[in-house]
């Protein structure tokens, strides 16, 4: 269950980053109205805090996290912007994975 959690916080804050970010882009790239980049500002600022809800240092978090985003933003641009991910954009994202897990989950001393 512990380990399900963590992973819980790392997809929401994923989504969050993204999320708020995609936001921002509407209104600035595709001139979308100024409470889309609002909205999005305020997701981003809600996705600042959810890593503080991880149990681990402020390093090792940011530096899974940035593997579990890296899959994500790949799952985003499949499922949002209608983009498939071609054979490397797979295989990397399969490799950085596997570094969120061993960085997040290897045994320390």
């Amino acid at each position: 269950m512990f380990i399900i959690s963590i992973f819980g916080l790392f997809l929401v804050a994923a989504i969050a980053e993204i999320g708020g970010g995609y936001l921002v882009w509407q209104w600035l790239r595709e001139r979308k109205k100024i409470n889309i980049g609002l909205v999005g500002g305020i997701i981003l600022f809600v996705y600042g805090v959810i890593p503080t809800l991880q149990p681990s240092n402020f390093g090792r978090v940011y530096a899974a996290y940035g593997r579990i985003f890296v899959v994500m933003a790949i799952i985003w641009g499949l499922t949002i912007d209608k983009k498939r991910p071609d054979r490397f954009e797979i295989f990397g994202g399969f490799i950085v994975l596997i570094g969120a897990f061993i960085i997040f989950y290897a045994p320390r001393q």
